[in-house]
């Protein structure tokens, strides 16, 4: 071994055979190990609170994303989808990303479209456009709609949220409506029944710019009527499976960001960029409808700020921030373009949220946001790029 040679085995710890090549201390394998890892933290906090079929939902999302992609692989033989791992994180994070009410064949089907439409077409890993896992789950969001079905599978009015006493272990289907409910702790399981039947938050707050039959009063009115904030934090309240824990949903992005895996800009700048939307997107409040302009201000301030806190903590906007809009080859590659790429998803997901009847906002945002990554990658390049 030359001098050179030894000198990079110093630096690196690893022995090197062919200068001037340096060998990473992780593998493309253990990079996904690591982010199905940390994709496990809100999972986990889902089952708490969806209890066993969030697992289920889980385990045939990842058996369905593995077996389809080594199906293709079979056939095909394309070379980027011969590693597995990939479709176990395509898979969980597809899970976490579907409520724990839905029948089986829908995280089959999506886990389809995520590995065949979403990566396989396009070579496979490192070369696909979209975020395979919201290719997924926008594909059964349409298919498994009305008029094809009677039911809206994955938009439902009301949503499963396991009673205190019967986390991890009850069924999430045996569930009752529940006109007392107040909040989550302390409240017993209603009678012959696991789980509670309850309104999203996020549809609550959409009541402040969709038409609806009782139009709110104020943006106070409407606050009076959510979760107490403790249980949005916590993950007591209705959604997918692992869009509810805020804290779970942070140690995982955190995490992430302390591997060095996802640059801690861009989910900044996507939540700075939706609180900033939030903040001055117009509502409407009171008996004639009139908008209101930069609602942080409009009731007084401490309302405004509990109101862009309950937008934030509410729906799947922190998941789609910090750990699928991260998605390493679907972002954008130098700093700048990940924050232009932040602030548009963040701002999107919050503009979709108010102002269309769209299921999946935040996912929605960063699907189209992911069409423009090759634009930004293209205009906004490293600097040693742009030199002559």
């Amino acid at each position: 071994m030359n001098p050179n040679n030894q000198n990079i085995a110093m630096v690196t710890g690893v022995p090197s055979l062919h200068a001037p090549f340096l060998h990473a201390p992780e593998t493309s394998r253990s990079i996904f190990v690591t982010i199905f890892a940390a994709a496990c933290i809100p999972l986990g906090a889902g089952v708490v609170f969806f209890g066993w079929r969030a697992l289920f939902v889980a385990v045939l999302s990842v058996g369905g994303c593995v077996a389809t992609e080594s199906a293709y692989y079979r056939v095909t033989r394309t070379p980027a989808l011969f590693g597995r791992m990939h479709a176990a994180v395509t898979g969980i994070l597809l899970a976490l990303t579907l409520p724990v009410s839905v029948p089986w064949y829908v995280p089959l089907a999506a886990s389809v479209f995520a590995i065949i439409v979403g990566k396989a077409i396009f070579g496979g890993v490192g070369h696909f456009l979209w975020q395979p896992a919201l290719v997924g789950r926008l594909a059964v969001t349409v298919i498994f709609a009305p008029p094809l079905f009677s039911v809206n599978l994955l938009s439902l009015p009301t949503w499963s949220l396991l009673a205190e006493n019967r986390i991890i272990m009850g069924d999430a289907h045996n569930v009752k409506p529940e006109s007392t409910y107040r909040h989550w702790s302390g409240t017993p399981a209603p009678a012959e029944a696991d789980a509670f039947a309850l309104r999203r938050p996020r549809s609550r707050l959409r009541e402040l710019t969709m038409p609806t039959e009782h139009p709110p009063e104020s943006i106070i009115s409407t606050l009076r009527h959510m979760p107490p904030v403790w249980d949005l934090i916590r993950g007591s309240h209705g959604g997918g499976i692992g869009e509810t824990c805020v804290i779970a949903i942070l140690i995982a992005g955190l995490y992430l960001i302390y591997r060095n895996y996802v640059r801690a800009l861009l989910p900044v700048m996507f939540i700075l960029a939706a609180a900033v939307t939030v903040a001055i997107a117009p509502v409407r409040t009171g008996a004639g409808l009139a908008w209101q302009w930069f609602p942080i201000a409009s009731e007084g301030f401490d309302v405004g700020f509990v109101y862009t806190a309950y937008h934030l903590a509410c729906g799947e906007l922190l998941l789609a921030g910090c750990l699928l809009a991260g998605e390493m080859t679907s972002r954008p590659v130098t700093a700048p373009a990940q924050a232009i790429f932040g602030i548009m998803c963040g701002a999107g997901a919050i503009l979709l949220r108010l102002y269309l009847p769209i299921p999946i906002p935040a996912y929605a945002a960063v699907l189209i946001c992911n069409t423009f990554t090759p634009l930004l990658d293209t205009t906004i390049q490293p600097w040693m790029f742009r030199r002559r």
